[in-house]
């Protein structure tokens, strides 16, 4: 007997080692196109990058995406928290050389690292509500515009014969 194994067809698939090589270059490829486009690189820019097409990244990338399950919203938010904070010392490191532009970027990221505080809060809780103060009722209409006696004149008239003498 020999040790020589011949193929059982010649289109057989390749062995298992290379399958595995081949199946982790591809992944590496997907995250790292991932990553790319998470960093702020176009889809043109990373296809130039790991030389391939723009239609080869896109569909890398929406592999990447479908497989990543969400984060729960307080685990997203401390992600976020903490990129905002790495930007916040980024802004004011260049407010601090003098860089005017820099202000803008620094009021964005504490109007952003804000919402994401004020929503680790939770919903601002309901206050209690007290009864309003008792108002007096308002008067009937008919006795807020009832005439005068004839012998008095309305106050109006009297303040302007008072003016006149």
């Amino acid at each position: 007997m020999t040790d020589d194994r011949a193929p059982s067809s010649e289109g057989a698939s390749p062995p298992r080692g290379q399958r595995r090589v081949r199946r982790d270059v591809r992944l590496a490829r997907r995250e790292r196109c991932f990553s790319l486009m998470a960093s702020g690189y176009s889809f043109h820019q990373i296809g130039r990058i790991v030389q391939s097409s723009v239609a080869t990244v896109r569909r890398e990338i929406d592999r990447a995406l479908a497989e990543r399950r969400l984060d729960a919203p307080e685990r997203f938010q401390r992600v976020q928290v903490a990129r905002l904070t790495k930007a916040l010392r980024l802004a004011e490191a260049a407010i601090e050389l003098g860089e005017l532009k820099a202000v803008a970027t620094y009021l964005r990221v504490i109007a952003a690292l804000d919402r994401y505080h004020e929503a680790a809060k939770g919903p601002p809780p309901l206050l209690p509500t007290e009864p309003r103060p008792l108002s007096l009722p308002r008067p009937p209409r008919a006795l807020t515009f009832a005439p005068l006696a004839d012998d008095d004149p309305p106050p109006a008239e009297q303040a302007v014969k008072g003016a006149e003498d």
